[in-house]
């Protein structure tokens, strides 16, 4: 039967202060911040206050692991921080000034905004597979994990313990379980080889940051890595390529977004025509009809390609026109989006109507790897809005119960199975999206151009509100028309 190392921090109280490097608050707690614990504890144990020795071969082997399986408790994050005035490193100045007479001296303080983390349980446990041996080194890591005495914040008391277990006894830790994930999910940092060594050095750094020259400034830790986290009962990310529209110059094309259909044809067409002339082997005939054109197949489980040209947003005065492509793939399709992707990366849409660009010359689809607009379409959040309006799957009939089964519908047929709360609304909560509406109350068109497949059914904008703990990952895209750039949610900085 295998076996697992399992190291538990347990919280003495019900709130963790420790933060990500973007200042956020860190729910769960890295795995790189239980190496630095455990280091802190060797140090203390062993009286090796200068360099580590004992817990050397312990703590190297353990920064060589794989990125370790977390089981915690849910935590929430306060909407709003609380004020703190923290005293400065100054108030051993205040008795000789006060001495000398100077009784207006004062301590200053600086403003300091809290938000901790309030637990829903105490411990957290990091799980390390060790196949069907005994975890090496077992003696010092149970002995530095039973020495932490603090976890995060000097304010965060904890006690560690380590241990091995079965697969059995694993499975009924208490906690959620978190698990790295290369589709979304929380990043967190892991250590790799060197990390402990660049532990030392900052630990060095610091001792001897005063010295007869002045002040030196400690470097912050440079040796580490990023796992994306996803909670078990978290949503899987769809994997995707990005793309900007440039010139045959260079520069940043841009498309009118009421019209984002055109460019969602333009790909689609390209991507039709690449997968012709450079079909996958092993894939049947249809693949290409089905898969990439995204017709109806026969097979009880019909997958396809999305194409979403996405808006610009992200600044109050942004021109919404679209300088950026999504191809977007169902989950588990990594290899096979990663291959039309290459295929039609650099090459020049065609016009299909034959004046999208009138007199200009076509843009390139160029690859990029993200930016400050793609992180609103992309990054995990749990509220979420539509830029693009949803196509429901039918027509409400302007009943609200109606249109509240078909908004279920929708969220379904598009994979969300996570309970949210939403509401609905004609208009977008981005000022410069456009209405839902097909026409003004004159008759004359509005908002956004449709396929003629999808002009029947009713559309509508969406908001949804995952819970706290829960944090989607993008894109998403909801309706009858997510194929093809419509029902695209985006997040708000106010959220």
């Amino acid at each position: 039967m295998s076996s697992h190392l399992c190291i538990s921090i347990q919280f003495l109280n019900p709130y963790s202060h420790g933060r990500r490097g973007d200042g956020e608050p860190e729910w769960p707690p890295s795995p790189l911040r239980l190496l630095q614990a455990l280091v802190s504890a060797s140090a203390g144990h062993w009286n090796e206050r200068t360099r580590l020795e004992t817990a050397i071969p312990a703590l190297k082997w353990l920064q060589l692991q794989p990125p370790p399986v977390i089981a915690a408790p849910g935590g929430s994050p306060p909407s709003s921080g609380c004020l703190h005035y923290v005293p400065d490193n100054t108030a051993d100045l205040l008795v000789p000034a006060w001495r000398r007479g100077e009784i207006t001296k004062q301590v200053n303080r600086t403003e300091k905004i809290v938000r901790p983390v309030r637990l829903d349980g105490h411990t957290v446990h990091y799980i390390y597979p060790t196949g069907n041996d005994a975890a090496p080194h077992l003696e010092s890591l149970v002995t530095a994990a039973r020495s932490i005495t603090h976890f995060g914040w000097g304010i965060d008391v904890a006690v560690g313990n380590a241990s091995v277990l079965s697969s059995r006894e694993t499975a009924i830790l208490e906690g959620h379980r978190w698990t790295p994930s290369k589709q979304g999910g929380n990043p967190l940092r892991v250590a790799k080889e060197g990390t402990l060594d660049d532990l030392m050095r900052q630990h060095s750094n610091f001792l001897n940051r005063v010295t007869s020259n002045g002040f030196h400034p400690v470097p912050p830790l440079r040796v580490f890595d990023f796992v994306n986290y996803r909670r078990e009962d978290e949503p899987l990310g769809r994997p995707f390529h990005l793309f900007e529209l440039r010139t045959l110059d260079g520069d940043r094309d841009r498309y009118p977004h009421s019209q984002l259909v055109h460019v969602a044809g333009m790909v689609r067409h390209l991507a039709i025509k690449s997968m012709t002339a450079n079909p996958l082997r092993g894939l049947g005939a249809d693949w290409v009809e089905s898969y990439v054109a995204g017709h109806r197949s026969l097979s009880n489980e019909h997958r396809q390609l999305s194409y979403v040209p996405l808006p610009s947003i992200g600044h109050p005065h942004t021109n919404p026109a679209v300088r950026r492509f999504m191809l977007a793939a169902p989950p588990g399709d990594e290899k096979l989006l990663e291959y039309v992707a290459r295929r039609i990366a650099g090459q020049q849409l065609e016009p299909l109507v034959g004046n999208e660009f009138r007199d200009r010359e076509p843009p390139l689809l160029v690859p990029i790897q993200g930016d400050n607009v793609t992180r609103y379409y992309t990054e995990p959040t749990n509220v979420w809005h539509s830029f693009t309006p949803v196509i429901l799957p039918g027509h409400d009939d302007h009943k609200p119960a109606k249109t509240r089964k078909l908004i279920e519908k929708a969220l379904v047929q598009s994979g969300i199975e996570v309970p949210c709360e939403f509401e609905w609304n004609a208009n977008s909560r981005f000022r410069k999206a456009l209405s839902a509406h097909k026409y003004s109350r004159n008759k004359r068109p509005v908002g956004y151009w449709r396929p003629d497949h999808l002009l029947s059914q009713t559309a509508t904008h969406l908001t949804l509100r995952f819970h706290d703990e829960i944090k989607v990952p993008g894109p998403l895209l909801i309706g009858a028309g997510r194929h093809c750039g419509f029902g695209l949610m985006a997040t708000l900085d106010d959220d």
